[in-house]
């Protein structure tokens, strides 16, 4: 894959010196980058951002919350005695 970059001059200039210091050329040392970025494994935080994003969205209440939470987990215990008892 090639991807085009347009980069200001002071980051262009930072990377180079860094890809210098790494002891490799820029196009080397962007890879090594991205592939790093892209193996990361995500924080909890960063998993969870789309979650509270949405909840703070939708203007929910922590109680109002914690009770379709409480509700949920009654449902899926209620469900799971259902089928044990057949």
């Amino acid at each position: 894959m090639t991807v085009t970059l347009e980069l200001e001059p002071e980051v262009e200039s930072l990377l180079e010196k860094r890809a210098r210091a790494d002891g490799c050329g820029v196009p080397d040392y962007v890879k090594k980058l991205i592939k790093k970025e892209v193996n990361r494994k995500r924080t909890f935080d960063e998993i969870l951002a789309p979650f509270r994003q949405a909840i703070e969205k939708s203007g929910i209440s922590d109680d109002e919350l914690d009770s379709l939470f409480t509700e949920a987990r009654k449902e899926v215990f209620k469900t799971k005695q259902e089928r044990q008892q057949g």
